[in-house]
Protein backbone atom coordinates (compact mmCIF):
# COMPACT_ATOMS: atom_id res chain seq x y z
CA UNK A 1 0.00 0.00 0.00
CA UNK A 2 2.82 2.36 0.93
CA UNK A 3 4.70 1.55 -2.23
CA UNK A 4 1.53 2.03 -4.27
CA UNK A 5 0.85 5.33 -2.52
CA UNK A 6 4.33 6.60 -3.33
CA UNK A 7 3.96 5.50 -6.94
CA UNK A 8 0.63 7.33 -7.20
CA UNK A 9 2.16 10.47 -5.71
CA UNK A 10 5.09 10.35 -8.14
CA UNK A 11 2.72 9.81 -11.05
CA UNK A 12 0.61 12.74 -9.89
CA UNK A 13 3.69 14.95 -9.69
CA UNK A 14 4.75 13.93 -13.17
CA UNK A 15 1.32 14.75 -14.51
CA UNK A 16 1.42 18.12 -12.76
CA UNK A 17 4.70 18.90 -14.47
CA UNK A 18 3.50 17.83 -17.89
CA UNK A 19 1.95 20.63 -19.88
CA UNK A 20 0.00 20.33 -23.11
CA UNK A 21 1.79 23.05 -24.98
CA UNK A 22 -0.50 23.53 -27.94
CA UNK A 23 -3.66 24.72 -26.22
CA UNK A 24 -3.08 28.48 -26.31
CA UNK A 25 -4.19 30.21 -29.51
CA UNK A 26 -1.80 31.39 -32.17
CA UNK A 27 -2.44 33.15 -35.47
CA UNK A 28 -5.37 31.69 -37.39
CA UNK A 29 -5.09 31.50 -41.16
CA UNK A 30 -8.12 33.34 -42.53
CA UNK A 31 -9.38 34.19 -46.00
CA UNK A 32 -11.98 36.19 -47.88
CA UNK A 33 -13.61 34.61 -50.90
CA UNK A 34 -16.75 33.30 -52.56
CA UNK A 35 -19.06 30.57 -51.32
CA UNK A 36 -18.91 28.85 -54.74
CA UNK A 37 -16.19 28.57 -57.38
CA UNK A 38 -16.59 29.75 -60.99
CA UNK A 39 -17.57 26.16 -61.88
CA UNK A 40 -20.52 26.40 -59.48
CA UNK A 41 -18.99 23.90 -57.04
CA UNK A 42 -18.65 24.72 -53.36
CA UNK A 43 -15.47 26.63 -52.51
CA UNK A 44 -15.17 24.99 -49.09
CA UNK A 45 -13.25 21.85 -50.15
CA UNK A 46 -10.69 24.30 -51.59
CA UNK A 47 -10.58 26.21 -48.30
CA UNK A 48 -10.09 22.91 -46.47
CA UNK A 49 -7.25 21.95 -48.83
CA UNK A 50 -5.61 25.32 -48.20
CA UNK A 51 -5.72 24.75 -44.44
CA UNK A 52 -8.04 27.70 -43.79
CA UNK A 53 -8.94 28.20 -40.13
CA UNK A 54 -11.46 31.03 -40.61
CA UNK A 55 -13.66 32.06 -43.53
CA UNK A 56 -14.60 35.76 -43.58
CA UNK A 57 -17.80 37.17 -45.03
CA UNK A 58 -19.78 40.42 -45.01
CA UNK A 59 -23.23 40.84 -43.49
CA UNK A 60 -24.87 44.01 -44.84
CA UNK A 61 -27.34 45.32 -42.26
CA UNK A 62 -28.89 47.78 -44.72
CA UNK A 63 -29.95 45.01 -47.12
CA UNK A 64 -30.98 42.51 -44.42
CA UNK A 65 -33.21 45.05 -42.66
CA UNK A 66 -34.43 47.67 -45.15
CA UNK A 67 -37.44 48.25 -42.89
CA UNK A 68 -37.47 48.68 -39.12
CA UNK A 69 -38.19 45.32 -37.41
CA UNK A 70 -40.90 45.06 -34.79
CA UNK A 71 -38.77 42.78 -32.61
CA UNK A 72 -35.20 43.67 -33.63
CA UNK A 73 -33.47 41.11 -31.41
CA UNK A 74 -35.47 38.27 -32.93
CA UNK A 75 -33.89 36.83 -36.12
CA UNK A 76 -37.32 35.50 -37.16
CA UNK A 77 -38.82 39.02 -37.36
CA UNK A 78 -40.58 39.44 -40.70
CA UNK A 79 -38.52 42.52 -41.59
CA UNK A 80 -35.30 40.52 -41.82
CA UNK A 81 -34.13 39.18 -45.18
CA UNK A 82 -31.20 36.95 -44.31
CA UNK A 83 -29.01 36.16 -47.34
CA UNK A 84 -29.21 32.58 -48.59
CA UNK A 85 -25.51 32.73 -49.53
CA UNK A 86 -24.60 33.34 -45.89
CA UNK A 87 -26.81 30.48 -44.69
CA UNK A 88 -25.02 28.27 -47.22
CA UNK A 89 -21.57 29.52 -46.15
CA UNK A 90 -22.17 28.95 -42.44
CA UNK A 91 -23.44 25.41 -43.05
CA UNK A 92 -20.56 24.53 -45.39
CA UNK A 93 -17.97 25.97 -43.03
CA UNK A 94 -19.32 23.88 -40.16
CA UNK A 95 -19.21 20.74 -42.32
CA UNK A 96 -15.52 21.40 -43.08
CA UNK A 97 -14.63 22.44 -39.51
CA UNK A 98 -13.82 26.02 -40.53
CA UNK A 99 -14.62 29.03 -38.35
CA UNK A 100 -16.67 31.92 -39.73
CA UNK A 101 -15.99 35.61 -39.04
CA UNK A 102 -18.72 38.06 -40.04
CA UNK A 103 -18.14 41.73 -40.84
CA UNK A 104 -21.37 43.57 -39.97
CA UNK A 105 -21.45 46.86 -41.84
CA UNK A 106 -23.73 49.48 -43.48
CA UNK A 107 -26.80 50.92 -41.81
CA UNK A 108 -30.40 51.24 -43.03
CA UNK A 109 -31.86 54.75 -43.25
CA UNK A 110 -34.33 54.10 -40.45
CA UNK A 111 -31.37 53.56 -38.06
CA UNK A 112 -29.19 56.52 -39.08
CA UNK A 113 -31.60 59.42 -39.52
CA UNK A 114 -32.27 58.85 -43.21
CA UNK A 115 -28.65 59.29 -44.26
CA UNK A 116 -26.50 57.11 -46.55
CA UNK A 117 -25.61 53.53 -45.57
CA UNK A 118 -22.10 54.50 -44.43
CA UNK A 119 -23.36 56.92 -41.80
CA UNK A 120 -23.04 55.99 -38.13
CA UNK A 121 -26.23 54.32 -36.90
CA UNK A 122 -27.89 54.49 -33.52
CA UNK A 123 -25.63 52.27 -31.35
CA UNK A 124 -28.60 50.56 -29.73
CA UNK A 125 -30.12 49.63 -33.09
CA UNK A 126 -26.83 48.21 -34.33
CA UNK A 127 -26.43 46.24 -31.11
CA UNK A 128 -29.90 44.71 -31.46
CA UNK A 129 -29.16 43.67 -35.04
CA UNK A 130 -25.86 41.92 -34.25
CA UNK A 131 -27.63 40.13 -31.38
CA UNK A 132 -30.26 38.88 -33.84
CA UNK A 133 -27.52 37.78 -36.24
CA UNK A 134 -25.73 35.92 -33.46
CA UNK A 135 -28.94 34.10 -32.56
CA UNK A 136 -29.50 33.13 -36.20
CA UNK A 137 -25.91 31.92 -36.63
CA UNK A 138 -24.95 30.42 -33.25
CA UNK A 139 -21.89 28.67 -34.71
CA UNK A 140 -20.37 32.03 -35.68
CA UNK A 141 -18.10 33.30 -32.89
CA UNK A 142 -16.07 36.04 -34.58
CA UNK A 143 -17.85 39.37 -35.14
CA UNK A 144 -16.16 42.31 -36.88
CA UNK A 145 -17.80 45.64 -36.09
CA UNK A 146 -18.00 47.71 -39.29
CA UNK A 147 -15.16 47.90 -41.81
CA UNK A 148 -12.43 50.55 -42.03
CA UNK A 149 -14.23 53.35 -40.15
CA UNK A 150 -11.06 55.45 -40.41
CA UNK A 151 -11.93 56.03 -44.10
CA UNK A 152 -14.47 58.66 -45.10
CA UNK A 153 -15.73 56.47 -47.96
CA UNK A 154 -16.54 53.72 -45.46
CA UNK A 155 -17.86 55.59 -42.43
CA UNK A 156 -19.36 59.00 -41.64
CA UNK A 157 -19.01 61.43 -39.91
CA UNK A 158 -15.34 61.69 -40.81
CA UNK A 159 -12.67 64.29 -41.52
CA UNK A 160 -8.97 64.24 -42.29
CA UNK A 161 -7.09 63.76 -39.03
CA UNK A 162 -10.15 64.56 -36.91
CA UNK A 163 -11.58 62.63 -33.96
CA UNK A 164 -15.25 62.57 -34.95
CA UNK A 165 -15.17 59.19 -36.79
CA UNK A 166 -13.49 57.40 -33.88
CA UNK A 167 -15.76 59.11 -31.33
CA UNK A 168 -18.88 58.14 -33.32
CA UNK A 169 -17.63 54.59 -33.79
CA UNK A 170 -16.70 53.93 -30.16
CA UNK A 171 -20.26 53.72 -28.72
CA UNK A 172 -21.34 51.49 -31.61
CA UNK A 173 -18.53 49.05 -30.81
CA UNK A 174 -19.16 49.15 -27.08
CA UNK A 175 -22.90 48.55 -27.49
CA UNK A 176 -22.23 45.67 -29.89
CA UNK A 177 -19.80 44.15 -27.39
CA UNK A 178 -22.40 44.14 -24.62
CA UNK A 179 -25.08 42.79 -26.94
CA UNK A 180 -22.99 39.96 -28.42
CA UNK A 181 -21.67 38.88 -25.04
CA UNK A 182 -25.26 38.88 -23.80
CA UNK A 183 -26.11 36.28 -26.44
CA UNK A 184 -23.00 34.19 -25.78
CA UNK A 185 -19.85 34.78 -23.74
CA UNK A 186 -18.04 32.76 -26.40
CA UNK A 187 -18.59 35.47 -28.99
CA UNK A 188 -15.36 37.27 -29.94
CA UNK A 189 -15.93 40.95 -30.67
CA UNK A 190 -13.45 42.53 -33.08
CA UNK A 191 -13.36 46.31 -33.06
CA UNK A 192 -11.36 49.11 -34.61
CA UNK A 193 -11.19 47.49 -38.06
CA UNK A 194 -8.81 50.16 -39.35
CA UNK A 195 -6.71 49.97 -42.49
CA UNK A 196 -3.12 50.98 -43.26
CA UNK A 197 -3.86 54.58 -44.13
CA UNK A 198 -7.19 56.36 -44.26
CA UNK A 199 -8.44 59.87 -43.55
CA UNK A 200 -7.60 59.18 -39.92
CA UNK A 201 -4.44 57.09 -39.69
CA UNK A 202 -4.79 53.93 -37.57
CA UNK A 203 -2.43 55.07 -34.80
CA UNK A 204 -4.44 58.24 -34.34
CA UNK A 205 -7.79 56.44 -34.73
CA UNK A 206 -6.90 54.09 -31.86
CA UNK A 207 -5.98 57.09 -29.69
CA UNK A 208 -9.23 58.90 -30.55
CA UNK A 209 -11.44 55.83 -30.06
CA UNK A 210 -12.93 56.71 -26.67
CA UNK A 211 -16.34 56.72 -25.02
CA UNK A 212 -17.85 59.76 -23.37
CA UNK A 213 -16.22 58.77 -20.06
CA UNK A 214 -12.78 58.79 -21.68
CA UNK A 215 -12.37 55.01 -21.66
CA UNK A 216 -11.74 52.92 -24.78
CA UNK A 217 -14.73 50.85 -25.94
CA UNK A 218 -14.76 47.18 -25.04
CA UNK A 219 -13.44 44.60 -27.50
CA UNK A 220 -11.73 41.22 -27.58
CA UNK A 221 -9.43 41.78 -30.55
CA UNK A 222 -8.48 44.97 -32.43
CA UNK A 223 -9.17 44.58 -36.15
CA UNK A 224 -6.73 46.03 -38.67
CA UNK A 225 -6.09 45.63 -42.41
CA UNK A 226 -2.30 45.98 -42.78
CA UNK A 227 -1.93 46.31 -46.55
CA UNK A 228 1.80 46.46 -47.34
CA UNK A 229 3.69 49.41 -48.77
CA UNK A 230 6.98 47.42 -48.95
CA UNK A 231 8.13 43.81 -48.67
CA UNK A 232 6.99 42.57 -45.24
CA UNK A 233 9.80 42.81 -42.70
CA UNK A 234 9.55 43.87 -39.05
CA UNK A 235 13.06 45.35 -39.29
CA UNK A 236 11.79 48.11 -41.56
CA UNK A 237 11.50 51.56 -40.05
CA UNK A 238 7.99 52.74 -39.26
CA UNK A 239 6.20 54.76 -41.91
CA UNK A 240 5.67 58.29 -40.63
CA UNK A 241 2.34 59.97 -40.04
CA UNK A 242 0.61 57.16 -38.20
CA UNK A 243 0.38 54.71 -41.11
CA UNK A 244 0.57 51.07 -40.01
CA UNK A 245 1.32 48.40 -42.61
CA UNK A 246 2.25 44.81 -41.83
CA UNK A 247 5.90 45.74 -41.24
CA UNK A 248 4.79 48.15 -38.49
CA UNK A 249 2.92 45.59 -36.39
CA UNK A 250 5.57 45.45 -33.68
CA UNK A 251 5.19 49.22 -33.22
CA UNK A 252 1.40 49.15 -33.43
CA UNK A 253 1.45 46.31 -30.90
CA UNK A 254 2.98 48.57 -28.29
CA UNK A 255 0.14 51.10 -28.68
CA UNK A 256 -2.45 48.32 -28.58
CA UNK A 257 -1.10 46.98 -25.31
CA UNK A 258 -0.86 50.40 -23.72
CA UNK A 259 -4.55 50.82 -24.55
CA UNK A 260 -5.96 47.36 -23.88
CA UNK A 261 -3.36 45.55 -21.78
CA UNK A 262 -0.43 43.26 -22.38
CA UNK A 263 -2.57 40.35 -23.61
CA UNK A 264 -4.42 42.33 -26.28
CA UNK A 265 -4.42 40.88 -29.78
CA UNK A 266 -4.86 41.98 -33.38
CA UNK A 267 -7.22 40.41 -35.89
CA UNK A 268 -5.63 41.24 -39.25
CA UNK A 269 -8.68 40.78 -41.44
CA UNK A 270 -7.32 41.74 -44.86
CA UNK A 271 -3.82 41.43 -46.30
CA UNK A 272 -2.86 41.27 -49.98
CA UNK A 273 -0.51 42.25 -52.74
CA UNK A 274 -1.56 42.26 -56.40
CA UNK A 275 0.14 40.18 -59.04
CA UNK A 276 0.62 41.04 -62.70
CA UNK A 277 -0.48 44.68 -62.81
CA UNK A 278 -1.80 47.64 -60.77
CA UNK A 279 -5.56 48.09 -60.51
CA UNK A 280 -8.05 50.85 -59.91
CA UNK A 281 -7.96 49.94 -56.21
CA UNK A 282 -4.24 49.25 -55.55
CA UNK A 283 -1.22 50.70 -57.32
CA UNK A 284 1.35 48.28 -55.90
CA UNK A 285 1.74 45.12 -57.99
CA UNK A 286 4.45 42.46 -58.29
CA UNK A 287 5.05 39.32 -60.35
CA UNK A 288 3.15 36.13 -59.53
CA UNK A 289 6.23 34.54 -57.97
CA UNK A 290 6.87 37.69 -55.93
CA UNK A 291 3.25 37.71 -54.78
CA UNK A 292 3.85 34.25 -53.29
CA UNK A 293 6.96 35.52 -51.48
CA UNK A 294 5.11 38.56 -50.08
CA UNK A 295 2.32 36.29 -48.89
CA UNK A 296 4.75 33.92 -47.16
CA UNK A 297 6.57 36.82 -45.48
CA UNK A 298 3.31 38.29 -44.16
CA UNK A 299 2.17 35.01 -42.67
CA UNK A 300 5.63 34.54 -41.21
CA UNK A 301 5.22 37.83 -39.34
CA UNK A 302 1.78 36.78 -38.09
CA UNK A 303 3.20 33.51 -36.78
CA UNK A 304 6.10 35.27 -35.06
CA UNK A 305 4.02 37.79 -33.04
CA UNK A 306 1.98 36.60 -30.07
CA UNK A 307 -0.21 39.68 -30.47
CA UNK A 308 -1.72 38.38 -33.74
CA UNK A 309 -4.89 36.30 -33.41
CA UNK A 310 -5.27 35.82 -37.14
CA UNK A 311 -4.32 37.04 -40.61
CA UNK A 312 -6.69 36.96 -43.57
CA UNK A 313 -5.78 36.93 -47.27
CA UNK A 314 -7.94 38.93 -49.68
CA UNK A 315 -9.00 37.08 -51.78
CA UNK A 316 -9.30 33.51 -53.08
CA UNK A 317 -10.05 34.62 -56.66
CA UNK A 318 -8.76 37.35 -58.96
CA UNK A 319 -11.41 39.70 -60.27
CA UNK A 320 -12.44 38.94 -63.87
CA UNK A 321 -9.78 40.41 -66.12
CA UNK A 322 -10.66 43.85 -67.44
CA UNK A 323 -9.17 47.33 -67.36
CA UNK A 324 -8.46 48.24 -63.73
CA UNK A 325 -9.34 44.84 -62.22
CA UNK A 326 -7.44 43.44 -59.22
CA UNK A 327 -5.36 40.26 -59.50
CA UNK A 328 -5.28 39.68 -55.75
CA UNK A 329 -6.28 36.03 -55.71
CA UNK A 330 -4.63 32.72 -55.00
CA UNK A 331 -6.52 31.56 -58.08
CA UNK A 332 -7.14 33.34 -61.37
CA UNK A 333 -10.69 34.42 -62.13
CA UNK A 334 -11.02 31.17 -64.13
CA UNK A 335 -9.92 29.10 -61.13
CA UNK A 336 -6.32 28.29 -62.12
CA UNK A 337 -3.78 28.10 -59.27
CA UNK A 338 -1.14 30.81 -58.99
CA UNK A 339 2.14 30.38 -57.05
CA UNK A 340 0.46 32.20 -54.16
CA UNK A 341 -1.89 29.21 -53.77
CA UNK A 342 0.95 26.90 -52.75
CA UNK A 343 2.50 29.61 -50.57
CA UNK A 344 -0.78 30.11 -48.71
CA UNK A 345 -1.20 26.36 -48.27
CA UNK A 346 2.28 26.12 -46.73
CA UNK A 347 1.63 29.04 -44.38
CA UNK A 348 1.20 27.98 -40.77
CA UNK A 349 -2.30 27.51 -39.40
CA UNK A 350 -4.06 26.52 -36.20
CA UNK A 351 -5.67 23.62 -38.06
CA UNK A 352 -2.25 21.95 -38.27
CA UNK A 353 -0.84 23.18 -34.98
CA UNK A 354 1.05 20.21 -33.44
CA UNK A 355 0.13 18.68 -30.12
CA UNK A 356 3.15 19.09 -27.84
CA UNK A 357 3.68 17.70 -24.36
CA UNK A 358 6.65 18.27 -22.10
CA UNK A 359 7.67 19.44 -18.62
CA UNK A 360 7.17 23.05 -17.58
CA UNK A 361 10.34 22.87 -15.45
CA UNK A 362 13.45 20.71 -15.31
CA UNK A 363 16.53 20.34 -13.13
CA UNK A 364 19.89 21.37 -14.53
CA UNK A 365 21.38 17.94 -13.90
CA UNK A 366 18.58 16.25 -15.85
CA UNK A 367 18.88 18.71 -18.74
CA UNK A 368 22.64 18.14 -18.94
CA UNK A 369 22.55 14.34 -18.74
CA UNK A 370 19.25 12.94 -19.90
CA UNK A 371 17.88 16.02 -21.63
CA UNK A 372 14.47 17.64 -21.87
CA UNK A 373 12.03 15.18 -23.40
CA UNK A 374 9.30 16.65 -25.60
CA UNK A 375 6.63 14.59 -27.32
CA UNK A 376 5.24 16.02 -30.56
CA UNK A 377 2.30 14.79 -32.60
CA UNK A 378 2.31 16.45 -36.04
CA UNK A 379 -0.87 16.90 -38.03
CA UNK A 380 0.87 16.96 -41.42
CA UNK A 381 3.78 14.93 -42.73
CA UNK A 382 7.21 16.50 -42.81
CA UNK A 383 10.10 17.75 -40.75
CA UNK A 384 9.54 18.72 -37.10
CA UNK A 385 12.09 20.97 -35.39
CA UNK A 386 12.27 21.42 -31.62
CA UNK A 387 14.45 24.15 -30.08
CA UNK A 388 15.32 25.36 -26.60
CA UNK A 389 16.23 29.06 -26.61
CA UNK A 390 17.18 31.79 -24.16
CA UNK A 391 17.09 35.45 -25.21
CA UNK A 392 16.98 34.37 -28.84
CA UNK A 393 20.10 32.18 -28.50
CA UNK A 394 19.82 28.48 -29.25
CA UNK A 395 20.70 26.17 -26.36
CA UNK A 396 19.66 22.87 -27.93
CA UNK A 397 18.04 21.55 -31.10
CA UNK A 398 16.53 18.32 -32.36
CA UNK A 399 14.79 17.56 -35.65
CA UNK A 400 13.26 14.61 -37.46
CA UNK A 401 10.72 13.76 -40.15
CA UNK A 402 7.35 12.71 -38.72
CA UNK A 403 4.29 11.22 -40.41
CA UNK A 404 0.87 12.87 -40.25
CA UNK A 405 -0.83 11.98 -37.00
CA UNK A 406 2.28 10.23 -35.69
CA UNK A 407 3.99 11.14 -32.41
CA UNK A 408 7.71 11.27 -31.74
CA UNK A 409 9.69 12.06 -28.60
CA UNK A 410 12.52 14.57 -29.01
CA UNK A 411 15.35 15.03 -26.52
CA UNK A 412 17.06 18.40 -25.98
CA UNK A 413 20.31 18.35 -24.03
CA UNK A 414 22.24 21.39 -22.78
CA UNK A 415 25.67 20.42 -21.47
CA UNK A 416 26.09 23.61 -19.42
CA UNK A 417 22.65 24.71 -18.31
CA UNK A 418 22.00 27.79 -16.19
CA UNK A 419 19.08 28.45 -13.94
CA UNK A 420 16.34 30.64 -15.32
CA UNK A 421 13.59 30.65 -17.90
CA UNK A 422 13.99 29.37 -21.44
CA UNK A 423 11.62 29.08 -24.38
CA UNK A 424 10.69 25.79 -26.00
CA UNK A 425 9.95 26.30 -29.70
CA UNK A 426 8.28 23.61 -31.83
CA UNK A 427 7.81 23.97 -35.57
CA UNK A 428 5.85 21.32 -37.47
CA UNK A 429 4.70 21.22 -41.11
CA UNK A 430 1.93 23.75 -41.85
CA UNK A 431 1.22 24.22 -38.14
CA UNK A 432 1.38 27.38 -36.04
CA UNK A 433 4.61 27.56 -34.07
CA UNK A 434 4.33 26.45 -30.44
CA UNK A 435 6.26 28.56 -27.91
CA UNK A 436 6.23 27.87 -24.18
CA UNK A 437 8.34 28.79 -21.19
CA UNK A 438 10.40 26.12 -19.40
CA UNK A 439 12.01 26.86 -16.03
CA UNK A 440 15.49 25.43 -15.48
CA UNK A 441 16.05 24.83 -11.76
Amino acid sequence: MLRGGIAAAVAGLALALLVTLSTAGAAEKAIWGPVTLPSGASAFPTYRHLGVDTFQYTLNWATVAPERPTDPGNPADSAYRWPASLDQAVAAAAAHRINVALLVTRSPGWANGGRTAIHAPDPGAYAEFVAAASRRYPSVRRWMIWGEPNRSDRFQPNSVGGPESARAYAPILDAAYGSLKGVSRRNIVIGGMTWTGGDVKPARFMSFMRLGNGRPPRLDWFGHNPFPFRFPNLRELAIGGGFRDISDLDIFQRQLRRTYGRRAKFWLSEYLVLSDRPSDTFRLAVSRMAQARWLAAGYGIADSLDSVAGLGWFSLLDQPERAGSSAWGLLTAAGQRKPAYAAYRRARSERYRPLVRGPSRIRRSVLARGGLRVRVRARARGRVTVLLERDGRRLARSASRVGAGRARTFRLRDRRPRRGRCVLVVRAPRGSTVRRTVAIQ
